[in-house]
């Protein structure tokens, strides 16, 4: 039984919405960013500045004080409104042509605690405090954590009706980028959904482990702040959820020579060469790219074992039978031997890399599906660092939660 709560938005002044509602800042590059501060007043990257810019020497103390008195000069502007009723916000996201539609609402940190929401990924407990701290002193959060459920077709359809009412706001982006956004305030609808994530068995972090870790922590220390005691949260049915591959590069070969260390990888796998990478992904197991050659690695019958999840993991695999054995590469977080390239950077990016000697080896990794990642959190269980990139990527400054 999941339980969901709604809650009263800030949301943008309908003249500023467009330009307001960003992308999550590590999606820009510098550039973008420079330009964002310069040209985009009203973006919602202004009110973070502060704590993007990492070059200064203020602390996080001042970062966190200078984002809170961002956010509240929006609030004086008028800029940024409270909506009256509580509801729900039914989102629907295009991008490229895909449609992701989920509801935003506010998630329980009790559930959190006892199991209903599942993680497949360890968090940091200096990351985790860190954004503690940013939600003591700012109290507001702009950018929802992603979680997935199972398919329910009574959802489906009170969302499909729902969606059948005029938008509350349509944001166009871009070509390849719209959002629609329907406010839900009928109280029986609310009742309706409600009772439908009752329904539901549990749900799962799709993206923002330690966003919602943090949220649990601040509730820890502050128990008797009702609005602690949930975070927002983007609920999305599992069938809508992309999931692609997060590839891997590695500077050098622990000092191997290329045909020593591929010596020590046919200890562990069937390794056969092919010409291309697409022709290396139509084998078992997964690609490596080393010394101008692509080939297809799958872990030997010997070394399998089928029903151990993470056994079912590429990137598992990879960890345990190379990176650590034969690579030297104890701690996959912290290495800096060890870089993480998903899919829009393509394998030919990997291949030019390698090629012109700025890494050694590269390995192109098939996605986690929906059931690996769920068979890892239902048994407690957690995914090596940057298994999966999903979509959809959330704007932050949609929906706000003040506490």
């Amino acid at each position: 039984m999941a339980h969901i709560k709604p809650f009263c938005a800030i949301r943008p002044n309908p003249k500023i919405e467009l330009q307001f509602c960003s992308k999550p800042f590590q999606l820009y590059s510098k550039k973008e960013l420079k330009t964002t501060f310069e040209n985009c007043p009203n973006s919602f990257l202004q009110i973070i500045k502060s704590n993007i810019d990492k070059t200064t020497k203020n602390s996080n103390k001042k970062r966190f004080e200078d984002v809170k008195t961002a956010y509240q000069n929006f609030k004086d502007k008028n800029l940024l409104q409270k909506d009256q009723d509580k509801g729900f916000y039914i989102q629907e996201i295009i991008i490229n042509a895909h449609k992701f539609t989920g509801i935003t609402a506010l998630t329980s940190v009790e559930d959190y605690k006892n199991g209903r929401i599942k993680k497949h990924e360890n968090t940091l407990e200096s990351r985790e405090t860190i954004f503690k701290n940013y939600l003591k002193t700012t109290r507001f959060n702009a950018e929802p954590v992603l979680l997935t459920y199972k398919n329910s077709a009574a959802l489906s359809e009170l969302i499909k009706n729902v969606k059948k009412h005029p938008e509350t706001s349509v944001l166009k982006f871009s070509e390849n980028e719209t959002l629609k956004l329907w406010q839900v305030t009928n109280k029986e609808l609310i009742d309706q959904i409600i009772k439908g994530f009752e329904n539901i068995d549990g749900l799962y972090i799709a993206d923002g482990h330690h966003r919602s870790a943090s949220s649990v922590m601040l509730s820890e220390e502050e128990p008797k702040k009702a609005g602690t005691n949930y975070f927002m949260a983007f609920l999305i049915p599992e069938h809508e959820l992309i999931v692609q591959e997060y590839n891997r590069v590695v500077t050098d070969l622990n000092g191997l020579s290329a045909s020593s260390f591929l010596k020590k990888i046919k200890l562990y796998f069937d390794s056969t060469p092919h010409k291309t990478y697409a022709a290396s992904k139509k084998g078992k197991g997964f690609c490596m790219y080393l010394d101008g050659q692509f080939y297809s690695l799958s872990l030997r019958k010997d070394f399998v074992k089928l029903q151990a999840p993470l056994h079912q993991l590429d990137s598992y695999v990879l960890q345990e039978y190379i990176l650590k054995p034969i690579l030297g590469i104890e701690n996959v977080r912290t290495d800096r031997r060890l870089k993480y390239a998903h899919k829009s950077d393509q394998m030919k990016w990997i291949k030019k890399q390698i090629d012109n000697k700025t890494y050694a080896v590269g390995f192109g990794l098939n996605p986690v599906l929906i059931d690996q990642l769920k068979a890892i959190a239902d048994n407690n269980l957690v995914m090596p660092p940057k298994s999966t990139y999903i979509y959809p990527k959330l704007r932050s400054g949609t929906t706000i939660y003040e506490f």
